[in-house]
């Protein structure tokens, strides 16, 4: 049931600093990494484990939970995730203290509880607002992520050095954030419990897990073989085939893990398919960036920027995402989904086609900066707003959460292949490792700038329905119209044309 203006505010505002901690935690490792190599003496093949094995957990287990969410009430589950982070952030501090790899990676293993939060706040914020309420404050929670994202690399550095490089004091700082959410979980946030089936389909979400998992290992293979790995290859080919036998089976469950026409909904699928190309992009050429950005302009291209000029760089980019989510919602009131849409995916192209033909200057990179950082604010604002009101009422929670999940895969995809791109031209250096060259890294952006022409093209040509579908579903709730009559076919079923057909 929505409740009123002043509860409504207080629980947004619960749910913002719960994601802001949310993103701080996102960011807040990243810095101190080498540190933590140096201290516990781990080389950089074991070091990658520690963001690999939180990515990969949150992948496998978020569409579970999330559906859980829709069954049994999203701030139970919240409690649960918040309380799993919590006690993976005092494991971590202890592995550090006892200098113990292995306990520090069982911490950051239960850290993969952390991208559930975001999809059962979203169901939640839907389930207890309505309108243009829900739509601002959607926006909101996502830029909040990112700000924290930020905060939490900009200041884990420096609260290093003012507790006398003591990593084992730094990382005290995460324990003491993440209580604050359990009290906020616990003491303040409503509970709701949207009445879906509670039979759970569990060879469904088994089968969807290896999926995950297998299409996951094979785009990490990828990158450790490049894309001439044979084995990157059959474990995508072992993806697809496992998927198959997921679809087939999930088309003949009564209550499916997820319902698959819902997937395949010309209201829902494009946007799916759109985190998937914005997932690619975004996690999948931060990498490239950061080393062009560093490259000597002397040797015919790049910036030479030092540090401090790659964070100034980095962080613009995403100042410019967190004040695109923030406009989303007047966006959307003057544009309908599939303009808004089309806006991102369209900014994106232009931004990647100019910084690939464009000579390198510091107007074209500020150029780069405004349009990328824009566009990919546009897009992943407004899909996570319009999932949940097109999504049925009792499905809100595993179609947010599967949101996530497109976005996980995406990156996966785009660190891969970016990887493997940026070895197109390279030149071979005695006694070195081979040297990128401009080629590699114009093959990158253009390769960016596909996937985002793949996601305008999917969403002008295949995304069909407005807005109007996600007030259909709010007029269950909405006191002033009453009770809505159910239809005979349920939301999942309608416009029900596959993709392929």
């Amino acid at each position: 049931m929505p409740i009123g203006k002043k509860d409504s505010f207080l629980l947004v505002l619960t749910i913002v600093v719960i994601e802001f901690i949310s993103g701080y935690l996102q960011g807040f490792y990243e810095p101190l990494l080498p540190k933590f190599a140096s201290t516990l003496d781990i080389d950089a093949s074991n070091l990658s484990l520690f963001n690999v094995l939180p990515t990969a957990v949150g992948a496998l287990f978020v569409p579970f939970f999330t559906r859980l969410g829709d069954i049994r009430g999203y701030r139970k589950i919240l409690r649960i995730a918040i309380v799993a982070v919590f006690l993976a952030s005092i494991v971590l501090s202890a592995g550090v203290a006892s200098r113990s790899w292995a306990l520090v990676l069982v911490g950051r293993l239960f850290f993969g509880a952390v991208p559930v939060w975001l999809p059962l706040h979203i169901a939640l914020v839907h389930a207890k607002t309505v309108g243009e309420r829900a739509t601002k404050a959607v926006s909101a929670i996502v830029a909040t992520v990112t700000v924290g994202t930020v905060f939490g690399t900009a200041t884990s550095g420096p609260l290093y050095e003012l507790f006398g490089q003591s990593l084992e004091a730094t990382v005290v700082i995460v324990p003491v954030l993440t209580f604050l959410a359990v009290l906020l979980v616990f003491f303040v946030m409503p509970e709701f419990v949207s009445g879906a089936h509670p039979h759970i389909d569990r060879l469904g979400f088994l089968l969807l897990a290896a999926v995950m998992f297998l299409a996951i290992l094979g785009f990490v293979v990828i990158v450790e073989g490049g894309l001439q790995s044979l084995a990157g290859a059959l474990l995508l080919v072992a993806a697809l085939f496992v998927g198959a036998l997921w679809f087939r089976y999930e088309k003949r469950q009564e209550h499916p893990a997820i319902d698959v026409r819902l997937l395949l909904n010309r209201t829902m699928a494009p946007l799916y398919i759109g985190a998937v190309c914005m997932g690619a992009v975004f996690f999948g050429f931060l990498s490239p960036i950061a080393t062009y950005l560093a490259h000597p302009p002397a040797e015919g291209f790049g910036f030479g920027f030092e540090p401090i000029y790659q964070s100034v760089a980095q962080t613009a980019i995403l100042f410019c995402t967190v004040i695109a989510a923030i406009l989303v919602p007047f966006i959307l009131r003057r544009l309908p989904p599939k303009a808004t849409l089309a806006l991102g995916f369209a900014l994106g192209i232009v931004g990647f086609v100019q910084f690939a033909l464009l000579p390198d200057s510091i107007p074209q990179l500020a150029c780069f900066i405004v349009l990328i950082g824009i566009g990919v604010g546009v897009i992943s604002a407004a899909i996570p707003v319009l999932i949940p009101e097109r999504a049925p009422r009792d499905q809100r929670g595993i179609a947010t959460g599967l949101y996530n999940s497109s976005q996980t895969l995406g990156g996966a995809l785009g660190s891969g292949l970016f990887l493997s791109l940026l070895k197109v031209g390279s030149l071979d250096v005695a006694d070195a490792a081979s040297v990128v060259t401009e080629t590699g890294y114009d093959c990158v952006w253009l390769t960016c700038a596909a996937f985002f022409l793949i996601g305008l093209v999917v969403v002008l040509v295949f995304l069909a329905g407005g807005r109007e579908k996600g007030e259909e579903l709010r007029l269950e709730h909405d006191p002033k119209h009453g009770p809505a009559p159910k239809p005979e076919r349920s939301p999942s079923q309608e416009d029900a044309t596959l993709l392929m057909k």
